[in-house]
């Protein structure tokens, strides 16, 4: 089971994201300071294989950071990065992000530990941030890409009902003749989500439509 907040249209804004939970996550928004958190996270090379390639220097975390927070960010919509704990252990981070220019698409994100690879909490709770997405009424589809050859993250989209929609080379990117490295692109729209919540609701008569 997992619990968003849902928005209505007549409620007050809100200034800060809600905590979230599933059934081993406790899923609390990321702060500034967290940052200590996030430098060790990326201070892993198994961890950023898919992402840079080595391990992200100090200054690389504050700046993804500063701007996932000022610029990916829109609490007043629910919409922003989660911290996620097991057994009050860190185990990474996951987003339902927002999108200034595309305000009606929220961006599913996710980055774990090693330790809490292949266990399937990467997709426990980036189902949260569908939910969570969806739960703001002006979000019409999630979006998320990775790398082409990271075959795990691939798996993890796929089991949300995410669909393989674009394939492209990002700019800047050293390794740009290895399609190994092409970033991938997932799509899964309001509409495809209330049928499969339907579905779901139809095969367990416990999970809320």
């Amino acid at each position: 089971m997992v619990a968003v907040a849902v928005m209505g249209a007549d409620e007050p804004q809100q200034s800060t994201l809600p905590a979230l939970s599933t059934d081993r996550l406790e899923l609390r928004p990321v702060e500034e300071a967290d940052l200590g958190l996030l430098i060790q996270l990326n201070s892993d090379p198994a961890v950023m294989t898919h992402i840079r390639g080595r391990a992200a220097t100090i200054t690389e975390t504050r700046a993804e950071w500063s701007q996932r927070l000022t610029r990916q960010s829109n609490p007043a919509r629910g919409l922003g990065y989660w911290l996620g704990f097991e057994d009050a252990e860190f185990v990474g981070w996951w987003s339902a992000s927002w999108f200034a220019p595309r305000p009606e698409t929220s961006g599913i994100g996710y980055r774990l530990c090693t330790a809490g690879w292949g266990r399937g909490l990467a997709t426990e709770g980036a189902r949260a941030m569908v939910g969570q997405a969806f739960a703001d009424p002006g979000i019409e589809r999630v979006f998320a890409s990775t790398k082409s050859g990271n075959t795990r993250s691939r798996r993890v989209l796929e089991k949300l009902a995410m669909t393989h929609t674009a394939t492209w080379t990002r700019a800047g990117d050293d390794r740009l003749l290895d399609s190994e490295y092409d970033e991938v692109g997932y799509e899964l729209s309001r509409a495809d989500w209330r049928t499969q919540r339907r579905r779901t609701a139809r095969a367990d008569p416990g999970v809320p439509e």
